[in-house]
């Protein structure tokens, strides 16, 4: 591997055959390497690539894992293969079914970091409401990931446990962690019209899913009362099957 002691090497091959030689990325490359600064080296690589790549939430999502190394893994993995596949499903239901206008209040409940929500809704939307029980991930979401978004609210809260206006007045839930808590069922504050997007899983191994379901007609049985499913889906990975209900809930 070249070190930055040797550049002055390669700048004077290179001006053997070329006028012009500038290693100015090539030492910041270099040094981003020996510092371990992620956030330095991609910008580097996609400065001197002449794309036209947004890097804002890259950037966003490695300066958060420089601030917070011990969230690297959770971080990351709400960026997974996985999470982007069944959300980006989600997205498709929500656009296919004509459920947000930019009046829309949106409310989704266990958001997590809304890694792949957020940016998906948020210039389509009136307003985001965030909630979910980790204040943590919130505020994370809210100073680092998402700073950029100004329509979004972060609440951190049991959404069972308090009435909200904004729940009367929401538009379109999404639930996309339904598996993490009591079925959808039993939350006592759906307005008497709105729309519905949610997730569970069969995946009853991991920590944390305390309300998996075994099947489809199983997720249907924990919908609220007043429910019409509009489009369902099941999503296969090597851990299980995640089920997918969108609907409407009618008084």
């Amino acid at each position: 591997m070249i070190d930055r002691e040797h550049l002055s090497y390669v700048n004077n091959i290179l001006s053997i055959d070329n006028d012009t030689v500038d290693i100015q990325p090539l030492y910041d490359i270099l040094t981003a390497i020996k510092e371990q600064d992620n956030v330095s080296f991609l910008k580097t690589i996609f400065s001197i690539s002449k794309t036209d790549i947004n890097i804002d939430l890259l950037l966003n999502v490695y300066d958060t894992i420089k601030k917070y190394p011990d969230l690297e893994s959770d971080i990351l993995d709400s960026f997974s293969n996985n999470q982007i596949k069944s959300k980006s499903r989600v997205l498709d239901l929500v656009e296919k079914h004509n459920f947000v206008n930019s009046d829309s209040e949106v409310i989704i409940i266990g958001s997590w970091y809304g890694s792949i929500l957020i940016p998906g809704l948020a210039s389509k939307v009136n307003r985001i409401s965030c909630i979910d029980l980790d204040e943590q991930v919130l505020k994370i979401a809210k100073n680092r990931l998402f700073s950029e978004y100004k329509n979004i609210d972060y609440i951190a809260a049991d959404v069972f446990e308090k009435d909200r206006e904004r729940y009367w007045n929401a538009d379109l839930f999404i639930n996309t962690s339904c598996e993490h808590m009591p079925p959808m069922l039993t939350f006592p504050y759906w307005p008497e019209h709105t729309n519905f997007v949610f997730t569970s899983n069969d995946m009853t191994d991991i920590e944390g899913h305390v309300n998996c379901v075994e099947s489809m007609e199983d997720f249907k049985t924990q919908l609220p009362e007043r429910s019409t499913v509009l489009s369902e889906d099941t999503i296969t990975d090597e851990r299980g099957s995640r089920f997918i209900l969108a609907g409407k809930i009618s008084s």
